[in-house]
């Protein structure tokens, strides 16, 4: 039998603990307490019956908590259905903003207030270049947090997909750079993004600024280049796809757990993005429960977020935007088809019976 997240915890979360109490913030052991009780009786269910074979089947219900890695499937394709119906019939391009390495350190003291002021800089940084590139021209794009690398290490950055338009609100004009180009070059908005957050740190979180280290503060120099990549990915559909992964899931699939070695180690599938092979990584359980952890996110914290004519309230700049195309309304998505529940047995159809009512408060693992 595979080995699930839900295992290790129930494993190793004591000892855990007592080695590390005083860096468990309370976002992690509600991911814990989550995954612990996910599609368990502790969270409730519902019973079935086969019309066929007249057994009873339980079904019980998920957490829907994004770092558990049984949850989100559905949610991942609905979401992604949603934004491919928004695609224009431009180019499109992701823009990756990536902070340098002394200030990760800061992601994990004050995630939410680092995590914010990256989704925010960046996005100020988009729409600032475009603006005085294109002389006033409204871009709007969706820009994802994503926290992992490829062996779940703490990797903060930041995706936009950005359509290669922009729109001028005086003449109702869209305008499209040339076939492969994209609005704006990546050095001027690399300089505009460390600009925007060495500043917005300084006034807005002088707390913080004030504690950074030399070389923290020798990272966010004008002098020290900031990474910023910009890939062009055809029509857009396969970049949301891709980003469509991390949005409603963990930093793994269950599928790449693949279980204990020999001397007790933790296996874990993984790709190399440059030569694109697949390897084994061993991991103690600590440091595994450890990097997983790295990525448990303030409740309430959003990190999909919708800028410029694709943000909630600029429907009619983004209607007349479709308009331009000779589009007078988004179409509607088209989301998913509910799978038949059938009996696994003899595939009969399974009628509701009766709801099965949780254990207890939500309060701690069962």
């Amino acid at each position: 039998m595979a080995l699930t997240l839900a295992d290790l915890l129930r494993d190793h979360w004591e000892s855990y603990t007592r080695e590390n109490f005083s860096k468990i913030c309370t976002a992690h052991r509600r991911a814990v307490r989550n995954v612990l009780t996910c599609r368990t009786s502790f969270l409730g269910g519902m019973v079935f019956r086969c019309t066929g074979c007249r057994k009873n089947h339980y079904a019980y219900h998920s957490c829907n908590h994004r770092n558990c890695p049984q949850c989100g499937a559905l949610d991942q394709q609905i979401w992604s259905a949603k934004q491919e119906a928004r695609l224009l019939p431009v180019p499109y391009f992701m823009v990756t903003f990536t902070i340098p390495s002394e200030l990760r350190s800061l992601c994990l003291a004050y995630p939410k207030e680092l995590y914010g002021l990256m989704l925010k800089a960046s996005a100020s940084a988009l729409k600032d270049v475009v603006a005085t590139k294109t002389k006033g021209g409204r871009c709007g794009f969706t820009s994802v947090l994503h926290t992992w690398g490829r062996q779940l290490q703490l990797h903060p950055h930041i995706h936009c997909i950005v359509p290669a338009a922009a729109f001028l609100e005086g003449n109702q004009k869209v305008i499209i750079p040339g076939k492969g180009d994209f609005l704006i070059h990546y050095l001027p908005l690399a300089a505009r993004f460390r600009s925007l957050m060495w500043s917005r740190l300084k006034n807005d979180y002088p707390e913080i600024y004030q504690n950074l280290t030399s070389d923290q503060l020798r990272s966010l120099s004008a002098r020290t280049p900031w990474n910023v990549n910009l890939r062009h990915v055809g029509s857009g559909c396969t970049a949301l796809r891709y980003l469509a992964r991390y949005v409603k899931r963990s930093g793994f699939t269950a599928k790449r757990l693949v279980g204990y070695d020999a001397k007790g180690m933790v296996m874990l599938r993984w790709t190399c993005s440059t030569t694109n092979k697949t390897s084994i990584i061993k991991l103690t359980p600590h440091e595994f429960i450890r990097r997983w952890l790295l990525h448990a996110l303030p409740k309430g914290f959003a990190r999909i977020r919708h800028y410029g004519f694709l943000s909630g309230a600029a429907k009619k700049t983004r209607l007349r935007v479709r308009a331009y195309f000779g589009e007078m309304s988004e179409p509607l998505p088209k989301l998913p088809e509910k799978q038949p529940f059938t009996c696994p047995h003899c595939y009969g159809e399974l009628r509701f019976l009766r709801l099965i009512k949780r254990d207890c408060q939500d309060r701690g693992p069962p």
